[in-house]
């Protein structure tokens, strides 16, 4: 294996890539199962691709995210999973109610 001649610090990061990547691509899926239970989306469509990149980047931050909260193991996976399924919509709507509720406001244009 070409990956195993990386050193070890490099060989622990794509690790955790490709473990946020895989518990992302999960929730996503998650996610688009409801929406196909509920008769919102087709179950074969062009959105597959939106949600792979949407999963995609959903694991990279969440997978930062359970690093920086120094959760390891199925805590990591379920909070990576979880995040994916939210979504950055969702995400973005607790900010901005965080930010209301702390006093936060929009900097001017």
């Amino acid at each position: 294996m070409p990956w195993r001649s990386l050193p070890p610090e490099m060989q622990h990061t794509l690790a955790g890539f490709v473990w946020a990547i895989w518990w992302a691509l999960i929730g996503r899926s998650l996610y688009h199962a409801n929406l196909v239970r509920q008769g919102r989306r087709r179950f074969w469509s062009l959105i597959l691709a939106w949600e792979l990149m949407i999963a995609i980047g959903m694991g990279v931050v969440a997978g930062g995210a359970a690093e920086w909260l120094q959760l390891t193991g199925m805590a990591a996976a379920g909070f990576i999973a979880a995040i994916s399924y939210l979504g950055p919509r969702t995400i973005e709507a607790f900010q901005v109610w965080a930010e209301r509720k702390a006093g936060i406001d929009d900097p001017e244009p």
